[in-house]
């Protein structure tokens, strides 16, 4: 109970940023508008990649729809003097990220500016990491995100925390990004079981921890992956509250 209140909680603020601040189209090919909330409806246009839209409210009941593996529903809203539907489901609260934008360090720049300097926790030498010598750098933005990065010995770890994002829009993003080219590409669907797989010699385990409900609600806890190419790296993104945490980091 307490998972479907904090979804419908999280529903309800990203809804109250549409009304006021608006959405940004993060499909890279652009985000079709239909004549009506359905896929084999007729398109009258395009809205590119980046740009803001303000989703309209009206009575109308919202009709869901899956893509991707991603759940989200069709939303009215006007461009160029054209109002029909897009699907959700591709929109992030912030703009997406540039096209010189690499990884998530560069994309969490892109959106705001470091709050105070960074914060350096140390135990032993870097150049004794072998008799448990670590250190763990941290620093925070003025919107809330933060980025941490762990080095020890022979591991070493990227950790991310991004506010206002759901889960699925996290993974929308990290399929952008050619930091975790090696985890999600781009036209990976968003993981709802566990599996194992291959993708080319490697071996990938995704472990996907949810939680299911009598009434067909199922709420995603954390997605897992992990690889060996050399070292073994591993990676995870989980929501807390607001925000999406992501960790990426290999060892041996």
């Amino acid at each position: 109970m307490k998972k479907i209140l904090l979804a419908a909680l999280l529903l309800a603020s990203f809804q109250l940023a549409a009304q006021t601040s608006g959405y940004y189209v993060a499909a890279k090919s652009g985000l079709s508008i239909r004549e009506n909330p359905d896929a084999a409806s007729g398109v009258l246009g395009k809205i590119p990649y980046g740009t803001k839209v303000v989703l309209l409210e009206d009575d109308e009941e919202w009709v869901s729809i899956k893509t991707e593996g991603l759940s989200g529903y069709w939303r009215k809203v006007k461009y160029n003097n054209k109002t029909g539907y897009i699907v959700n489901s591709y929109l992030f609260p912030v703009p997406p990220p540039k096209a010189l934008i690499k990884d998530m360090r560069g994309y969490i720049s892109q959106l705001s500016v470091p709050f105070g300097s960074k914060l350096v926790v140390k135990s032993g030498a870097m150049n004794n990491v072998e008799e448990g010598g670590w250190e763990l750098h941290k620093q925070l933005y003025k919107n809330g995100a933060e980025w941490h990065k762990f080095m020890g010995y022979e591991y070493g770890s990227d950790t991310y925390f991004l506010p206002d994002f759901t889960l699925e829009q996290a993974f929308l993003l990290v399929r952008m990004l050619p930091e975790f080219k090696e985890i999600f590409g781009e036209t990976d669907e968003y993981p709802s079981t566990g599996k194992t797989y291959k993708k080319g010699e490697r071996e990938y385990r995704i472990v996907v921890d949810k939680e299911e409900y009598e009434d067909g609600f199922s709420w995603i806890k954390k997605i897992s992956v992990e690889f060996e190419d050399g070292a073994i790296y591993s990676f995870e993104m989980y929501q807390v509250d607001n925000q999406v945490v992501i960790s990426f980091g290999s060892g041996v």
